[in-house]
């Protein structure tokens, strides 16, 4: 008996250490060297200049720049929530971290992996613009600098910049007065790429004229003659900004240039039978005239019963690996959720894990090519 006491002492002594490295330890188990052969993915699959911005299939990442998220990182003050918390700080710093950073690689990287969607989070501390999930990733201008590099080699790409949480010392998103996203704006500008052009030298439209239904990949692209972007954020009458709304919901009957539905589960199994049920209401209700996005990714959970869960999948990078590979393994499937969300967006977006990345490109171009 004596024995077996000690063993089950040992034993719950292990779990204690295991829970507490899982709780400490920052890293994640995912390989992140990217493909890079996906830098010219529309140019070369796009052939109909008159193709509708809303219906070209885009791969996309989901908290695009928290790439630079690490154990040092400071929390994003403006943003309230579990990451300003001393005590989670204390105890699970590394676990909120864990489930804070989505993406591995840098703008540059994503961009030539063929991402053309990004999901952006942006704060401004002390006058310092940075992107963020929780946690302070980067300082803005590094992707602002890496996107329009690369604008300025690929004629004929295109890409959404979808400012989707925008932070401050006043508030954040539609608490924001206009001349903070102006501010913001006339700060992207002032970022110069290598042969002096700035993300507006890229930005073919106007938004108080263009309704967002009726940009052609031809307008955006000046037909393959240069590169586009095209900007949303939750900001009113703004020439350079497409307004989006602050949330969907399947309650709503009208909804300002996308649609995008957060389904906030862990389980994969929930996860595509909510996006089953999404398909559903988008095929009884047409909303062909707006972006729409395919929000497959999962959430880490750590302030409810969900927590043992995300404990044992350790990161959310570890959970996307699996959650892609799902999407990925029956093409007919892929392409018919691409015909009613054309943006696919993901964590871990450059996961070779199962081939994602590089099936996931092959299917939207080969769908894009059909358009």
């Amino acid at each position: 008996m004596k024995k077996i006491r000690k063993f089950i002492g040992f034993i719950l002594l292990l779990l204690i250490l295991v829970i507490i490295l899982i709780l400490q330890i920052p890293f994640s188990f995912v390989n992140s060297k990217p493909n890079t052969e996906y830098d010219n993915v529309l140019s070369t699959s796009i052939t109909n200049m008159n193709a509708k911005i809303v219906d070209i299939a885009l791969l996309g990442s989901h908290d695009s720049f928290s790439d630079g998220i690490k154990y040092s990182s400071k929390s994003n003050t403006n943003e309230g929530g579990i990451t300003n918390n001393k005590i989670v700080s204390t105890v699970a710093k590394g676990l909120v971290v864990k489930m804070s950073k989505a993406q591995v690689c840098s703008a540059k990287e994503q961009l030539y992996a063929g991402i053309r969607y990004f999901d952006v989070r942006i704060t401004k501390i002390d006058g310092i613009y940075y992107t963020c999930h929780g946690y302070l990733s980067n300082k803005l201008e590094i992707y602002i600098k890496e996107i329009v590099d690369f604008l300025d080699e690929h004629p004929g790409e295109f890409i959404i910049f979808d400012l989707q949480h925008f932070y401050t010392e006043n508030g954040d998103n539609y608490n924001l007065e206009k001349d903070e996203y102006e501010n913001l704006v006339e700060y992207m500008d002032s970022i110069k790429s290598s042969k002096g052009n700035s993300i507006l030298d890229y930005l073919n439209y106007d938004s108080k004229i263009d309704s967002i239904s009726s940009l052609t990949y031809g307008t955006i692209t000046k037909n393959k003659s240069k590169a586009g972007i095209i900007m949303l954020a939750k900001v009113k009458d703004y020439s350079y900004l497409y307004e989006r709304d602050s949330d969907a919901s399947y309650e709503r009957s009208e909804y300002k240039n996308i649609f995008s539905l957060w389904h906030n589960t862990n389980s994969i199994k929930t996860l595509i039978s909510e996006i089953e049920k999404e398909i559903k209401y988008l095929k009884e209700n047409d909303y062909s005239n707006i972006l729409r996005v395919n929000q497959a990714q999962r959430t880490g959970f750590i302030m409810d019963a969900s927590l043992i869960k995300s404990l044992f999948e350790w990161s959310i990078l570890d959970m996307a690996r699996w959650t892609n590979k799902n999407f990925i393994k029956d093409e007919e499937t892929f392409k018919m959720y691409l015909s009613k969300m054309p943006i696919f967006m993901v964590d871990f977006s450059t996961s070779n894990f199962h081939n994602f990345n590089k099936l996931a490109n092959k299917y939207i171009s080969e769908y894009n090519s059909g358009l």
